[in-house]
């Protein structure tokens, strides 16, 4: 019979930590701010698009093209303003969030980080779990 390998539960079940948590936002910051970049490309490109279609609705209305296509060449036209809209306000807007997220690891690292930082260096992972962490 051969007798069970032991491990320490203790590693075995850490969950995450302070430090992931931090590194994680400060990761998640850096993303929003990139995000930026891309909204106003979107936005770049329904300029594009929104000029190409302007061109493509006097042409079809010059040549008198019969049936819907003029009706759906102006409702792509109300769509693309609408995306161009929406992406100019998502890049207005993430600054913002990527300071509150910066903000929210600045707080966590200031009340928590130190705690867990005594508990690591005193060998474990995370506090000991009390019942009351339970509840």
């Amino acid at each position: 019979m051969s007798t069970p390998a032991t491990t320490s539960t203790q590693y075995a079940d850490a969950d995450l930590t302070i430090h992931d948590v931090l590194d994680a936002d400060a990761d998640m910051a850096e993303e929003i701010t990139e995000g930026v970049d891309e909204a106003l490309a979107a936005a770049e490109g329904c300029d594009k698009l929104l000029t190409k279609l302007e061109a493509l609705h006097a042409k079809v209305v010059e040549l008198r093209v019969p049936g819907v296509l003029e009706g759906m060449v102006v409702r792509l036209v109300e769509k693309t303003g609408t995306v161009k809209a929406r992406a100019e306000s998502i890049a207005e807007r993430l600054p913002q969030a990527a300071e509150s997220i910066a903000t929210a690891g600045s707080n966590a690292e200031s009340r928590h980080k130190p705690l867990a930082d005594a508990v690591r260096d005193a060998g474990h992972i995370r506090p000991a779990e009390r019942d009351y962490h339970v509840e």
